[in-house]
């Protein structure tokens, strides 16, 4: 039972490790929250919104999945490589595809010019959803530019293990 619960614990650590150090994690994070919020004004069917959620999950996952495979390519290749780089490339397009995908869905669902101007006077037509707005616009701002710079502490931590490493031997 302990083995089971430490695997929802390091899960857990893993996903606040992206959002503290991944910019492009905090941005899919902030896009995901909006789509969600907007999608309340509309009347989508089951299948829509299923589909609106895994195409956000979607997104959201490959960006750890590349976050994964950097840090495990930073290990395993401090210095430059070109191998190195295709595997970071790859990853990076994996993310890039899905979320070209995710802006497909995106538009396919969302567009709709009379929606578009009710939400505008929704949030034009009182000052109080219009202040909530860009306070929470704001407040997206702030979060995506707040992580921590991953390069300089990843490639220290890495150091650090590998000293302790031989410490060991």
């Amino acid at each position: 039972m302990k083995h089971f619960l430490n695997s929802f614990k390091y899960a857990v650590g893993g996903i606040f490790f992206c959002i503290k150090y991944e910019r492009n994690m905090r941005i899919h994070i902030v896009i995901t929250i909006y789509v969600l919020y907007f999608s309340t004004f509309y009347e989508f069917t089951r299948v829509e919104t299923i589909l609106l959620i895994l195409t956000c999950v979607a997104a959201v996952s490959l960006e750890m999945v590349n976050t994964a495979i950097e840090v495990v390519i930073d290990k395993v290749s401090p210095n430059y490589h070109t191998l190195a780089k295709i595997g970071k490339d790859v990853a990076a397009g994996a993310v890039l595809i899905a979320t070209i995908a995710a802006v497909a869905i995106g538009i396919m669902l969302f567009w709709n010019t009379e929606m578009f101007v009710k939400i505008w006077f929704y949030f034009t037509g009182s000052v109080i959803n219009g202040l909530l707005m860009l306070g929470s616009v704001l407040l997206a701002v702030f979060f995506i530019n707040s992580g921590k710079k991953r390069k300089a502490r990843i490639r220290k931590k890495v150091e650090q293990g590998q000293e302790k490493e031989k410490n060991e031997k």
